[in-house]
C-alpha cells in the first residue's frame, strides 16, 4: 500500500511540476515555448528512466520462462548465469565448467596486450583460473561486476 501512495505522490509531483515550468516559461517566451519547454522535460526524464532500466538489465538479467540467465557467447565458447538458480556455466575453447555461485573466488577485468579479458576464479575446480575474452573494456567491466554480485549472492 504505501507503494502506491508513493506512486501517486510522485506522479502528481510530476503533475504539478510541469504545470509550474509550462507558467513560468509561457509567461516569459509565450506558450509554444512553454509547451516546448515541457515536452523536453518530459524527453529527458523518459531518457533517464529508460538508460536506468537499461543498465539493471545488463547487470541483472531479464525474466524469460521463469529464469533469470545473463548470458556472453562467442567463438571462445560461452558464459551463462542463472540468478534464480544461484549457478552458472562456462564452456571455454572446448573445456567445460559447472559452477554454483558459493565457488566463486573472485572475477578481475585484466587487460593484456591490448586486449581485454575476464579472470575468473573458482573453488573447487581442477583449474582454478579462467580467462575469459572480452571484446572490450566496457564488457570486461560489466562482467566482473556480475559475477562480484554473483559471489556475494546479490545477483
Amino acid at each position: 500500500m504505501p507503494f502506491i501512495i508513493a506512486a501517486f505522490a510522485l506522479v502528481g509531483l510530476l503533475i504539478y511540476g510541469a504545470v509550474r515550468l509550462y507558467v513560468s516559461v509561457a509567461a516569459a517566451y509565450g506558450a509554444i515555448a512553454g509547451g516546448a519547454a515541457v515536452l523536453t522535460a518530459a524527453a529527458l526524464i523518459t531518457g533517464a528512466v529508460v538508460s536506468l532500466i537499461r543498465r539493471h538489465r545488463a547487470v541483472h538479467g531479464v525474466n524469460v520462462k521463469g529464469q533469470r540467465i545473463v548470458s556472453l557467447s562467442g567463438s571462445w565458447g560461452q558464459i551463462a548465469v542463472d540468478a534464480e538458480q544461484k549457478r552458472g556455466s562456462l564452456r571455454l575453447h572446448d573445456q567445460d565448467a559447472r559452477f554454483l555461485f558459493a565457488d566463486i573466488a573472485g572475477a578481475d577485468a585484466v587487460e593484456r596486450d591490448g586486449a581485454w579479458s575476464l579472470v575468473l576464479r573458482l573453488k573447487h575446480q581442477t583449474q582454478a583460473d579462467w580467462q575469459i575474452p572480452m571484446r572490450n573494456r566496457q564488457e570486461a567491466k560489466r562482467w566482473a561486476k556480475i559475477i562480484a554480485l554473483a559471489a556475494t549472492q546479490e545477483l
